[in-house]
């Protein structure tokens, strides 16, 4: 900040206009808040505007399959409304507890609040179908923040030929079981660093293997058209995720 100049001479005529130009000073330093507030108003609205015009990648895949309750449901459910689509392994102790909390604090903090949870489906596909079904997809959900009754996050499962299906061949998402001793083995150049979270029921189960999969967070438009892409899902905030929600409820596709 720059140093207020001294007052001149009090006797002088020029006093009045310094206390004029004083005032133009005060006036515009009081003003510069309120400049600054519209421009970061502005700043936001141009945002929204620039994600409003998401390019669209392709269509999502059609699909029936069985949510964490043990019901059957169509992709035909969700048009009409912005689905948030990841793809989740229920013994995960990486990256998938770190999706699942940016889910739900987005649902809590973010959606709710705005009113627009009913305008958004969450929609999880388990890329381990082999070994696990609704039960554990139901205690996943629930050890990391999410009542598995609440459908506004649908978590589904089918045969293995059917997920890859929808997967592989409609997301584009590569996922493979590994056993745990072949992925020790492996050399590695520069071993991946990935963040260790605790999963209970991981623990509890024992298993023997791991699901490697690509770390994929995909956003489909009412229409059901793929619209955005993030190839690091762990790492996408729940602010950025409304951002995105917003400005394609405003468009309406």
């Amino acid at each position: 900040m720059a140093a207020a100049s001294e007052p001149g001479p009090r006797a002088t005529p020029r006093r009045k206009g310094l206390g004029a130009l004083w005032f133009v000073l005060a006036a515009s330093a009081l003003a510069l808040p309120a400049v600054a507030g519209a421009g970061f108003l502005l700043g936001q609205r141009s945002e929204t505007a620039r994600e409003a015009t998401l390019p669209v990648i392709g269509a999502a895949p059609s699909y029936t399959l069985t949510n964490q309750l043990g019901e059957q449901i169509s992709s035909s459910r969700f048009l009409g409304k912005v689905r948030l689509v990841t793809f989740l392994f229920p013994y995960c102790t990486t990256l998938c507890p770190l999706i699942a909390a940016h889910l739900t604090n987005l649902e809590d903090q973010g959606l709710r609040p705005a009113g627009l949870a009913d305008k958004v489906a969450i929609v999880s596909f388990n890329v381990d179908p082999e070994d696990t079904g609704p039960r554990q997809m139901r205690e996943f959900l629930q050890q990391y923040g999410w009542d598995p009754q609440d459908l506004h996050w649908q978590y589904l499962v089918g045969s293995p030929a059917e997920v890859h299906r929808v997967v592989t061949g409609g997301f584009s998402v590569w996922y493979k079981r590994v056993s745990l001793a072949a992925k020790a083995q492996q050399p590695s150049v520069l071993p991946m660093i990935q963040p260790d979270v605790e999963n209970k029921l991981a623990d509890s189960a024992h298993v023997d293997y791991d699901i490697v999969h690509n770390d994929v967070l995909e956003i489909v438009d009412q229409q059901g058209r793929i619209r955005k892409i993030y190839d690091d899902a762990d790492t996408v905030d729940w602010q950025t995720l409304l951002l995105q929600v917003e400005a394609l409820v405003q468009q309406k596709g």
